[in-house]
């Protein structure tokens, strides 16, 4: 089972991912970049997400292990958000028009 971390990689970029280990290094699936942003003076930092390799063809990526200087459990704030973005199942929405909730139409 892979374990979501947070890597910083030698060239600045934290990525988060479900990762595992092959023989060429570090495989992350599901990866995606972090970018802090600031909207404004003394406004808070909010943090973004971005696929890592938005082109590519699998959502599996390789990279070298003397690429990667840490290697981090995520926050649970973060963590959670990663998951909601990443999850194929829908969350269940008051909103949303379900087969329990289906108007009843009158003859």
């Amino acid at each position: 089972m892979s374990e979501v971390k947070i890597l910083r990689l030698v060239t600045g970029e934290d990525v988060i991912a479900k990762i595992g280990e092959n023989d060429q290094g570090v495989s992350l699936n599901k990866s995606f970049v972090i970018i802090p942003q600031q909207l404004g003076p003394g406004k808070p930092v909010q943090l973004m997400m971005t696929p890592y390799a938005p082109y590519s063809k699998s959502d599996t990526i390789t990279i070298k292990s003397d690429k990667i200087i840490s290697l981090v459990e995520p926050k649970e704030e973060i963590l959670k958000s990663y998951t909601q973005n990443t999850s194929r199942i829908l969350q269940p929405n008051s909103n949303l028009i379900t087969e329990t909730k289906l108007p009843k139409l009158d003859s």
